[in-house]
Formats: C-alpha cells, structure tokens, sequence
C-alpha cells in the first residue's frame, strides 16, 4: 500500500478476469469450495456485488454427480459385493460375455456435440486496423465457446466501418442494418471491437449484440501494453455465462433446394459441429414478436413447418448437403433449418 497520497499504488499483470451478460457484471474468484473437494472447479464466476462483499459459497447441495465422481462410487463397492460380482462373472460362459459386450456398445449413444452458434465479427476501425488481433480473438472464441465465427465481406460495410470507433456509434448502426435487412439474419450474434488508451495499456472492448433482438448482451475487455504486447488470454477463462448465453439461444441456418428432388443446400456444416445423420426441422419464414407494451423487438419464432432433413455429406468449410426422408410439404427457393431441441437436450445430459 502507499504510505503517501502522492505515492502511486502498485500496479500488477494478473488482472481481475470479468465479464457482463444480460446486465450482470461477473467477477472470477477462487471457489471456496476447491479446497474440500478436489473434483470442484477452482475457480467460479459471481456477481461482482457478491464478490466484493466477500461472502460467498459454492452451492453443491442436491447437485446431480458428475460422471468421474459416478464412475468413483461405482469403483468403491464392498468386498462382499465386489466379490460376489466376480463369482458371478466366472460362471458366465463366453457367449454371455460378448452378447453384455455387444448390448454395452449399443446402449451407449454416441457423443453429439451442440451446434455451434454463428456470430459475425462486424468490421470496425479497431478490427480494420488489427486483423491480427481480430483473427486471435476468433480463434480463441471457437476454443472456449460453441461458436462459428464469420468474418464480414460486406465492402459497404467495410467502407463504413473504417469510420467506426466509439461503442455507441457502432452499435446504432447495426441495429440500423439488422432493421434494414428484411430477411432473418445469418448469425445468431454480432460482436464488435472498441479500444480505449489508458496510462499504461490498450484496452479492447468485445461487445455482444443479440441478431434477434438487436441489444447488447455481452461484454469483456482484454490488454495490450503500450507496446503493442497482448497480454493473454484474450477471453476469459472458463466463460460459464458466456457459455450459458450462447447455448440459450436459438440455432439456426439456411436452406436452398437443389435441381434434384429432396435434396438441399446448406450454410452449416463442419465449423458448425453438424454431424451425418443429424436431422433438422424446416421452416418457410419467421415472424417478428414485439413486446405488446412498449412494442420493442423480443426476437422471432419460425413459421409454416414444412417437415424434417437429414445431413448426409458435406463441402467446403461450412457447408452440407441434407435430403428429406419424405417430401417437404411446400417448394421453396430458401428457406430456415432449425435444431430440434429435444434432441440436443438429450445428447447433452
């Protein structure tokens, strides 16, 4: 501490990590619960008010058991038992072993991974003037996060965004070009750079935008020396909200038919964990819904099902190609595939 108010407070390179989404300011601490359990994460992610209040506690209670703590209870069985269990095993013949073997690997569902939410990095004089910086944010977003990130290739874009540095100005003109853009947007986010100069380093702001609503939902800020040294990461540790936020939110792609009959394009493929044999509902259009008070934009819901496709092969970086097991009720020139929640709440679990 400073013994003099003329004496400058000590200044170190381990920043305190935060972040905000929905309007909630979050702070990562040390879970107070590492020490008891060697299996808890070390680290959690509070409100920063809790944080600074200093009285917090990790909830466990009626938490359900993760699979290395299932797979230890499992291990712990008593002698008796454990005994019993291979006596058991012993008198079983070799044709009832391999059938377990066989029914063991058809119960066991193979791991689907969530598909990857599509945001793109809307073009500001920040990112315009550090494609380097830009290029290593994405990377790290895709690492940390289950999102696609798409660069802008717009070049009326571009131009205007040479222009574009301050958070506020940024962010009215992509709520004026989703306002603009009559079809449903490509991506589920936007995200933006800003920077700010401080005494000793170069702050950059990501921020968050919602593609269906057009509001801020997300924030976090990283370093660079004034030397132009990053200082990692780029984004926050373990972003379990970030991470919460993205997979609440609604998947989608688009679809064009093809000359052949049930057969379809797709703007989703690899890059966005799609897998052969998912299957994928279609819907013709979306409709806006506005809060009947205030009549702002609450986002949008898909309308007229036109039935179900399957993914059976892919091309380039994020394409595939998908059929319809039986004719889609309607003919199309493009159209939405959405995710069927169910089926990647299953896989999840």
């Amino acid at each position: 501490m400073p013994r003099l108010e003329i004496d400058s407070f000590p200044e170190s390179n381990d920043a305190i990590e935060t972040m905000e989404v929905r309007g909630v300011v979050y702070t990562r601490a040390i879970n107070p619960q590492a020490a008891l359990d060697p299996l808890a994460p070390p680290a959690i992610w509070i409100p920063s008010q809790v944080y600074q209040s200093g009285k917090y506690l990790a909830y466990t209670a009626d938490l359900p058991k993760t699979a290395t703590e299932s797979e230890s209870a499992d291990s712990n069985l008593t002698g008796d038992t454990a005994g019993a269990a291979d006596m058991q095993t012993a008198d079983s013949s070799d044709f009832n072993t391999e059938e377990s073997a066989e029914e063991q690997l058809t119960e066991t569902a193979p791991v689907i991974p969530p598909l990857r939410r599509r945001a793109l990095l809307f073009p500001t004089r920040t990112s315009q003037l550090h494609p380097e910086i830009a290029t290593l944010l994405s990377l790290e977003l895709e690492n940390k996060l289950p999102l696609r990130i798409a660069d802008c290739h717009d070049q009326i874009l571009l131009e205007k965004g040479r222009l574009l540095k301050q958070r506020s100005e940024i962010a009215t003109e992509i709520k004026a070009w989703l306002k603009l853009s009559s079809a449903t947007p490509e991506v589920q986010f936007i995200l933006f750079l800003t920077t700010t100069t401080g005494r000793k380093y170069e702050y950059y702001t990501c921020t968050w935008i919602d593609a269906q609503t057009g509001d801020n939902v997300a924030s976090f800020t990283f370093r660079a020396d004034l030397n132009g040294n990053l200082l990692l990461p780029l984004v926050p540790n373990d972003p379990v909200p970030l991470l919460r936020l993205v997979e609440s939110t609604t998947w989608w792609c688009r679809i064009s038919s093809r000359d052949e009959e049930n057969n379809f394009l797709l703007d989703a493929g690899h890059r966005s964990d799609l897998r052969q044999g998912r299957e994928l509902q279609v819907f013709r259009q979306s409709a806006q819904v506005n809060d009947p008070q205030n009549k702002s934009k609450l986002g949008f819901i898909f309308t007229e099902p036109l039935g179900f496709i399957t993914v059976v092969d892919f091309f380039g970086a994020d394409g595939s190609l998908a059929q319809a097991r039986t004719p889609l009720t309607g003919d199309f020139d493009q159209a939405y595939a959405v995710k069927i929640a169910e089926v990647e709440e299953k896989t999840e679990e």
